[in-house]
């Protein structure tokens, strides 16, 4: 077997690891308007539905646009299912990370995050206190 069949291309990869940055944050922002709305936040903030959500909206626009980040890194002559799937996963665990990001490092967050935060906070309190006289 071929040891070049597999080397890597540094510029290429580093090219497909931008294109997972930057698609990573236009899908948190264009999600944003949907995570952050107010009425959301309260019903589905303890759902767990958000990752979901985010994974089936990254699939989709890895499938429409071709986009199987293995196939490019490994030069292969198609893109594949699995391909699009696997990069889709990647996407949308990095908008959670860009999230982060945001949130936590920048402080920057919509009002209505900053009042889910508020609320989680009081209802730890709360807990916390239930706990103590007991």
């Amino acid at each position: 077997m071929d040891p070049n069949l597999f080397a890597v291309d540094g510029e290429r990869l580093f090219e497909v690891l931008v294109a997972i940055i930057v698609l990573s944050f236009f899908i948190e922002r264009a999600l944003s308007l949907v995570f952050e709305n107010r009425l959301l936040v309260q019903k589905l903030s303890k759902k767990g539905v958000k990752e979901p959500i985010t994974l089936i909206v990254a699939f989709l626009v890895c499938r429409h646009w071709d986009f199987d980040a293995i196939s490019v890194v490994f030069v292969k002559e198609r893109t594949q299912f699995w391909g699009h799937l696997l990069t889709a996963a990647v996407v949308a665990g990095g908008s959670k990370a860009s999230i982060k990001l945001f949130q936590d490092v920048m402080g920057a967050m919509s009002t209505a995050e900053e009042e889910r935060k508020k609320l989680n906070q009081a209802e730890v309190e709360k807990n916390v206190g239930k706990v103590k006289t007991a």
